[in-house]
C-alpha cells in the first residue's frame, strides 16, 4: 500500500494539483476556532450543494448508526439527525463543535459530540453503518492518507459505507485552479486544503469506490463518492 502511495504523490505533483498540506493540526485546531463563527458566512453556501449530493450517495436509512468526520458547524448533522437517533459528529475545532450543538439544539434533534482528531477515532472498532466526510480528505496531508483512511475502515461495520465530498485534482477550470495551486503554496496554512485524485486515494486506501461523479465550485473541482472497503 505505500508503493500505491507513493505513486499517488507523484500523480498529484502537476501545477494543478498541490501535493502536500503543510499546516499542523495545531495549526488547524487554531484557525477554524478562529473562524467558526464566520465559517457557514464564508464556506456554507458554496458546498452546500456538493455536500447534499454526497448526503443522496449515503442514503442513510431510519436507525443506521453514521459518523461525520470533521461535522464543523453541523449542517449535515441537522439532516443525519432526523434520520436516525445514532448519529456522532467528530471535529478537531471546540468552537466548531460548539456551533454545532447550537444548531443541533435550534433544529430539536441530538447527536453525540466529540472533540477528537480523525487520525485516532475515539469511536469503537466496527460500530458504524456509515462514516459521511465533507470537505475533510483534501485536509489529510498525502502521507497521512492510509493511516486516516485505515481509521474509517476500522470503525465501519461489515459491509459499511463511506460517502463523502471532496476538492478534486480530476476536474475544474485551468486557470481558477492554478490560482488555487499558487494560494496554496504562497499561503499554506489560510489556504490549507488541496486537491485529490479521489479514486485513486480510496483505491489506496482499501476501499472500492461504488459511485463517483464530478463538478466544480467558482472553477476549483469537486468529486463527491460512494465507497466500501475492499474485502
Amino acid at each position: 500500500m505505500f508503493e500505491a502511495y507513493r505513486g499517488l504523490s507523484s500523480r498529484m505533483s502537476s501545477p494543478l494539483a498541490p501535493t502536500r498540506v503543510s499546516r499542523t493540526r495545531a495549526e488547524a485546531r487554531a484557525g477554524y476556532d478562529r473562524i467558526a463563527g464566520i465559517y457557514d458566512w464564508l464556506a456554507g453556501a458554496s458546498e452546500r450543494p456538493f455536500r447534499r449530493r454526497a448526503l443522496d450517495f449515503l442514503d442513510l436509512q431510519q436507525g443506521e448508526s453514521v459518523l461525520e468526520i470533521g461535522c464543523g458547524t453541523g449542517e449535515a448533522l441537522v439532516e443525519l439527525a432526523g434520520l436516525s437517533p445514532e448519529v456522532t459528529g467528530v471535529d478537531l475545532s471546540p468552537r466548531m463543535l460548539e456551533r454545532a450543538r447550537r444548531r443541533l439544539d435550534a433544529a430539536g434533534r441530538s447527536a453525540r459530540l466529540i472533540e477528537g482528531d480523525a487520525h485516532a477515532l475515539p469511536v469503537a472498532d466496527a460500530s458504524q453503518d456509515a462514516v459521511f466526510m465533507s470537505f475533510v480528505l483534501d485536509l489529510v496531508d498525502t502521507p497521512e492518507l492510509p493511516g486516516f483512511l485505515a481509521e474509517v475502515r476500522r470503525v465501519l461495520r461489515p459491509g459499511g459505507r463511506l460517502a463523502l465530498v471532496t476538492m478534486s485534482a480530476d476536474s475544474g477550470s485551468a486557470l481558477p485552479m492554478r490560482l488555487y495551486a499558487w494560494a496554496h503554496r504562497v499561503f499554506p496554512v489560510a489556504v490549507d486544503c488541496r486537491p485529490v485524485h479521489l479514486a485513486a486515494v480510496l483505491e489506496a486506501g482499501g476501499f472500492r469506490p461504488e459511485r463517483l461523479q464530478q463538478g466544480a465550485m467558482w472553477g476549483l473541482g469537486v468529486a463527491w463518492a460512494l465507497a466500501r472497503p475492499r474485502g
